[in-house]
This record gives structure tokens, C-alpha cells and sequence, in this order.
């Protein structure tokens, strides 16, 4: 759902009319709000409708029904994201929003009057999905049960609404909220700004500038708008304390996610250290042990260490780049002739994000977990296995902190594939399912048992995965220098610092 939630934020940050003017008439106008509003609800009583009866049908096998809510859901989600997406692009929505009395006069409001029938429709769709996700977590409650843990009951509707809401929504909705804030105020005195500097882009920098802010404390924001707080002092905090030595992992914190019981996972947020937290969800603290905590940690650490998030903004400044030189080159070119340029751009920006975004994140997932299983080595864990890192004939001392060659310890990867499959199964995930950004927890499994046993596996692995970072970078690095040529980025910050001494 925050996939879907970025794109149509994102929208309205870059948009403040629409690409294709196709609906224009208020009669007109009105009703495609209402359906784009409705009919992802509609289409998800059906999907609860059936999810329900393949439980009814079949309450021995419940895999079916797991694997049937998450492909309609997931059918659902992606048919929001088209819907809305057709309203802020093809209509005149925004500048409806725009033009409505008093709203119109404040920065922020206008660009909330326009999100309200997507968040109205995202509230729709998890009340009506309500009793399938409950009744799913309930199959996953049993598993519970039987391992003899804590189990508490389904949270009521209420509860899942706000949680979603929080989880889902706010998480990405307050940081884009007071980028959009920005922007309408720029926008404001944007033409005392182009005189003051004599620069054509310098609003645009100042917009660019307050983005880069956000991302940079929005992890400080986050921690607030989810229920969390410092995970307590004891045995597993001093562990993972040690362990964050032993990587040389700098955090602010170490975070419980409170979740009432429901998830079972785990998170990392923050691109620099001082504003870098880790959080693990109640729901794991209670129904797993400390070494599957410290194989999942040790994932999380692999994100951080392995500089995954600065290469998702990487990946993401790559469309940044791509929209600004279209904005800089498209001016001057007819109304049809626009249309054409938007919308190739906008098809290469899909598959951009549809198809290679979904690869790189499935790769780095990997790589996190392989520095997960090394992790998971530097705790002491005994190697009890036929082991390419110890001996042939595996080795009951402690596996040496040491990061040194290709090898991986089979124990470890044993031990962190069964961490994998605990939380899968705690969270009512059938281990087979894959998705966009993630392969299946099995396939995972079996990938981290065949490079310890096979450490040239491994190699060959981390190569394709640095070669795939140097791509992104490269093409980082040309969008950006593309895009300052093309605005005049460096007169533009020399009129900017002109403009502040004055």
C-alpha cells in the first residue's frame, strides 16, 4: 500500500494540473471522483467474499486462502493506484481543488482537498477487507497457540484502521505533507524569488533543497507517528548492543515497534547515523527467541552496512533528474505534442519503477541476507554442520568474528533460513508466496544454503550485486549533472546566496 501511496503523493508534489485534460465538464469531473473513490472497495468485498469461503470450503488448508487474499489484495491496491492516478492526471481535479473558495488561499490545503477521495478510498477498502484480514491472522494466531506463546486477541476494527492508517498512510503522508507545504509557499513568493536571484529554476531549488531536509530527519518524525519506544534493558538488548560493536553498526536507538501483537518483523530507517534507527515489533520480541531476533537484526544491520537506502534515493534521483529535464526541454511545444513527451516519459518512469525497481530491491534483500547470515556467525553461534568456513566436518567452537573471504557457515544459514520461515508463518505468510520487492522465503532459504555451500556462488553473487549498485550510481551521477546543465543549477545557487546576503 505505501508503494501505491508514494506514487500518487508524488503526483500531486509534481503536478498542480493535469497532463491530459480529458475530463473537464463538473458533471463529468465529479462522478469519475466518486467511481475512483468506490470501486476499489467494491472489488475488495469480492475479494473478502471469497477469501472468506475459500475458509468456509477448506478450514484444514488455509493456504489457499492466504495466497487468495494477498493476490486480491494486491489486485486491489494496484487498481487504486490507477484509478486516482487517472483523476490528478487526466482531469481537472487539482485545479478544482485549487480554485475552491478559502481553500484555495492557504498552502497545503489544496493539495489535501485533492488527496481526500484517495485516503477516503484507502479507509473504504480496509474496512471492507476487514473480516478477511482478521480471519487470516487468525490462522496465523493457531500457529501461536501450539508453540505455547503469548497470544493476543485480533485487534477490533478500530485498532486495524488506525493502525493501517499509521503504518500505511502517515508514514509517508506526513513527510510528503510538509514537502507539498514547502512547495505551495515557494510557489507563493516565486516570483519575488526569480527576481530577487535572476534565476528561471531557482524555486525549484529551494523545493528540492527542503525535500532533501525531510528525508534526512523525517526518521526523527516517524518514530512518533508510529508507536514506539526504547527497547528495554536486558539480555537481548545487551546482545544486539554488542553486536552492533562488532559491526561497527551506528544507530540513535534500538526501537520497540508497538504493533499490539499482530507483526512479527522487523525495520531499519535513516540515512545518517545520528537520525538512524532500528526497530523490532513487540509481536517478535514475544514469539521469537534471541538468535532468530539476531538473525533478523542482523538483516536489518545488512541494509545499513550495505548502503541500500542511499541507493534507493539514488534510484529515485534518477526520476527526479528524468523530470526535470523534461520540464526544462518540453517548454514551448504544443499542447499535443506535450501529451506525446509526458506520457513516453511517464511509460519509461513505470517500467522504471515496475519492473527494475522490483529487481534491484529483490537482489538487495539477498544481500542483506547473506550479511545477515555473517551476523548471525559473529554471535558465537556453534557450527554443528559440514561447514566450508570451519572444517568439512563442521566445528562446535564459536564461529570467529571475521569477515574475511567468501565462505558462509552452514549452521548460520540453517538457523537464519528457519528464522525466515518463523516469520513468515507468524505473520500468516505461506513461505512460497513471493512479491514485488521480495522473492519467496523459501527460494531465500535455499539461496543462503547453496552459497555456504558453494562460496564461489557467493562471489559471483556480491559481484552482480555491486555491479547493479554501479549502474545506479552512474546513472545518478549522469541524470544529475543532465539536470543541473539543463536549470543552471550552479548560477542558480550563486543567485540563491546573493539573495540571502542581501
Amino acid at each position: 500500500m505505501y508503494l501505491i501511496v508514494i506514487g500518487v503523493l508524488s503526483i500531486v508534489l509534481t503536478l498542480s494540473s493535469p497532463l491530459y485534460r480529458w475530463v473537464t465538464a463538473p458533471g463529468w469531473l465529479m462522478s469519475a471522483v466518486a467511481g475512483a473513490t468506490l470501486l476499489p472497495s467494491v472489488v475488495g468485498v469480492v475479494v473478502n467474499r471469497r477469501v472468506l469461503r475459500a475458509l468456509d470450503r477448506h478450514p484444514e488448508h488455509p493456504a489457499g486462502a492466504q495466497r487468495s487474499f494477498g493476490r486480491g489484495m494486491a489486485l486491489v491496491q494496484g487498481l487504486l493506484g490507477v484509478c486516482h492516478a487517472g483523476v490528478l492526471l487526466c482531469t481537472d481535479w487539482q485545479p478544482l481543488c485549487r480554485q475552491t473558495p478559502l481553500v484555495g488561499g492557504w498552502p497545503l490545503a489544496p493539495g489535501l482537498l485533492a488527496l481526500l477521495p484517495f485516503l477516503l478510498s484507502i479507509v473504504l477498502i480496509w474496512i471492507v477487507t476487514y473480516p478477511a484480514d482478521r480471519a487470516v491472522r487468525q490462522v496465523a494466531l493457531e500457529l501461536y497457540l501450539i508453540r505455547g506463546k503469548p497470544l493476543r486477541p485480533v485487534w477490533a476494527l478500530g485498532q486495524y484502521v488506525l493502525y493501517s492508517l499509521r503504518h500505511q498512510v502517515l508514514f509517508i503522508l506526513v513527510p510528503m505533507l510538509l514537502i507539498l507545504a514547502a512547495r505551495d509557499v515557494v510557489e507563493r513568493y516565486e516570483g519575488a524569488i526569480r527576481r530577487a536571484t535572476r534565476q528561471t529554476y531557482a524555486p525549484d531549488m529551494l523545493v528540492g533543497l527542503a525535500a532533501l531536509l525531510v528525508a534526512v530527519i523525517a526518521p526523527e518524525i516517524l518514530r512518533h507517528v508510529w508507536v514506539t519506544q526504547r527497547l528495554p534493558d536486558g539480555p537481548l538488548r545487551d546482545r544486539l548492543t554488542v553486536l552492533c560493536r562488532r559491526l561497527r553498526l551506528r544507530c540513535r536507538e534500538i526501537l520497540v515497534w508497538r504493533s499490539g501483537g499482530m507483526l512479527v518483523n522487523a525495520a531499519v530507517m535513516g540515512v545518517v547515523a545520528p537520525l538512524r534507527y532500528v526497530l523490532i515489533t513487540d509481536g517478535m520480541l514475544e514469539q521469537m527467541d534471541d538468535t532468530s531476533i539476531e538473525a533478523v537484526f542482523g538483516h536489518e544491520a545488512g541494509h545499513v552496512k550495505r548502503h541500500h537506502i542511499l541507493y534507493f534515493l539514488l534510484f529515485a534521483l534518477v526520476s527526479g533528474s528524468a523530470v526535470a529535464v523534461f520540464t526544462v526541454r518540453s517548454r514551448g511545444l504544443s499542447r499535443p505534442e506535450f501529451e506525446l513527451a509526458a506520457t513516453v516519459v511517464g511509460a519509461l518512469l513505470l517500467v522504471k519503477w515496475g519492473l527494475l525497481f522490483g529487481w534491484v530491491s529483490r537482489r538487495f534483500e539477498r544481500q542483506a541476507d547473506v550479511y545477515g547470515l555473517r551476523a548471525l556467525a559473529l554471535t558465537g553461534l556453534p557450527c554443528t554442520m559440514p561447514c566450508a568456513l570451519h572444517a568439512p566436518a563442521g566445528n562446535p567452537a564459536p564461529a570467529p568474528p571475521s569477515w574475511s573471504g567468501d565462505a558462509l557457515c552452514s549452521t548460520a544459514a540453517q538457523v537464519f533460513g528457519d528464522a525466515l520461515h518463523e516469520v513468515a508463518l507468524l505473520n500468516g505468510i505461506q513461505p512460497e508466496a513471493r512479491s514485488w520487492r521480495h522473492s519467496s522465503i523459501s527460494s531465500r532459504a535455499r539461496f543462503l544454503q547453496e552459497l555456504a555451500l558453494d562460496p564461489r556462488r557467493t562471489r559471483r553473487f556480491e559481484r552482480s550485486v555491486l555491479a547493479a549498485k554501479a549502474a545506479i550510481l552512474v546513472a545518478a551521477l549522469a541524470g544529475a549533472l543532465w539536470a543541473a546543465a539543463e536549470m543552471n543549477v550552479w548560477g542558480t545557487v550563486i543567485g540563491l546566496l546573493d539573495m540571502l546576503r542581501r
